[in-house]
């Protein structure tokens, strides 16, 4: 199908092009930039999205369910709830990410992703990222303890066969005796270790880095606090360029002001903007279940029982773009790189995704100046629209 969008606003999101143009040629943009410099074939159909936003699709490397579906649901059916819910809310690439298990439940969990993954190219299930099992215990968050796994390549190897290349991320705490073999083997293999639910000083940091650790999973939450004669995590985070940081920017995570700090520091270029979005995700408050125990849902903030432990979140994609430009007071062409070409950098798809350009995949979103999702276009096929806006 090729088609055009016109007199919208294009963030690209290096640089904002006003009055602008895309041609959408299949699954690819064929032509951009402004009104006056694009020629449109009077062979395709023009959409006139009267001044609306369009930016590269969301990409979201930490999400664990919503629209009421779990990725830990044992159902197709749930995957597909998932993929279409964030398609609504502009994410046109994510990893379904799983919490320990048991081994064997855990294998199945990675399989079943894969599979779906495998036989539905269209989705925007693009991997997983796996959220333990190899954490430390005294900082776990909402993990259950007793489904956290001693340090082990061979059991490592075990899951990620299973996956059968479908692990893009794992999160995992250096410091535990025998998890630098475990991240040197991921790396090795492929996958993006990434530093979280730990107690690391900066000295286990700087082996992880060197074994192959790059990323940081959810920034601020489940680490070790900063001290500063025991500089740990937190600092190695802030200091050391080779780490790039996810965040979850829905001002109940991280404050604002830290927010802001953070930015100062890492840039528009060290930040991936995450939801950690849970099954309530889209859903009324109310009790839910997650990581095989209750949940508490209130005002949007998801609890554990014990009323302190935050369990995820109900953020979207297009509202922690939101908050960055609103809350903390980044450009917005800041905002959405954090949402979009830096997730694609860390799973190496830069080159065709997360950015607006010929050639690039017409992974679009289309929002209005309160960052209310309109539309969204995944390698040209339309996924969602709003009062038929796009008529195909």
């Amino acid at each position: 199908m090729n088609y055009a969008l016109t007199n919208i606003k294009i963030i690209t999101p290096f640089r904002i092009v006003d009055n602008g143009t895309i041609v959408i040629s299949g699954k690819q943009i064929s032509n951009m930039g402004k009104v006056s410099d694009v020629h449109i074939s009077s062979e395709i159909p023009v959409y006139d999205l009267k001044g609306l936003t369009v930016t590269p699709g969301f990409i979201d490397l930490l999400v664990h369910g919503g629209g009421g579906k779990g990725f830990a649901d044992d159902s197709d059916e749930s995957i597909k709830t998932i993929s279409d819910f964030f398609f609504s809310h502009g994410t046109t690439g994510m990893l379904a990410s799983l919490f320990s298990k048991k081994i064997d439940l855990l294998k199945n969990d990675v399989n079943r992703i894969a599979t779906y993954a495998e036989n539905h190219k269209d989705s925007n299930i693009w991997g997983i990222h796996m959220e333990g099992p190899f954490i430390n215990p005294e900082i776990k968050g909402a993990h259950k303890i007793e489904y956290l796994w001693e340090p082990s390549v061979s059991m490592w190897n075990e899951l990620n066969a299973s996956a059968r290349g479908s692990i893009k991320i794992m999160t995992i705490a250096p410091e535990l005796p025998g998890n630098i073999d475990v991240i040197r083997a991921a790396a090795s293999q492929g996958v993006v270790p990434s530093i979280g639910h730990t107690l690391a000083l900066y000295e286990d940091i700087e082996k992880a880095i060197d074994n192959g650790a790059a990323h940081v999973t959810h920034m601020f939450n489940a680490m070790r606090p900063f001290h500063h004669r025991e500089p740990g995590i937190m600092v190695a985070a802030l200091l050391r360029n080779e780490l790039k940081v996810e965040l979850i920017a829905d001002g109940v995570h991280v404050d604002p002001v830290v927010m802001k700090l953070l930015h100062n520091i890492k840039g528009s270029g060290g930040i991936i903007l995450v939801t950690d979005a849970i099954r309530a995700s889209g859903m009324p408050d109310g009790d839910y279940h997650f990581m095989d125990q209750k949940i508490i849902v209130k005002d949007k903030k998801a609890y554990l029982e014990n009323g302190t432990t935050l369990a995820g979140s109900t953020l979207t994609m297009e509202v922690a773009v939101r908050n960055m430009v609103k809350l903390v007071g980044v450009p917005l062409t800041d905002a959405i790189r954090m949402a979009s070409l830096n997730g694609a950098k860390v799973l190496g798809l830069e080159h065709q995704k997360g950015i607006l350009a010929v050639g690039k995949d017409a992974d679009l979103v289309v929002m209005d100046d309160e960052f209310n999702v309109h539309a969204t276009i995944y390698e040209g096929a339309i996924k969602f629209q709003r009062n038929g806006i796009i008529q195909q």
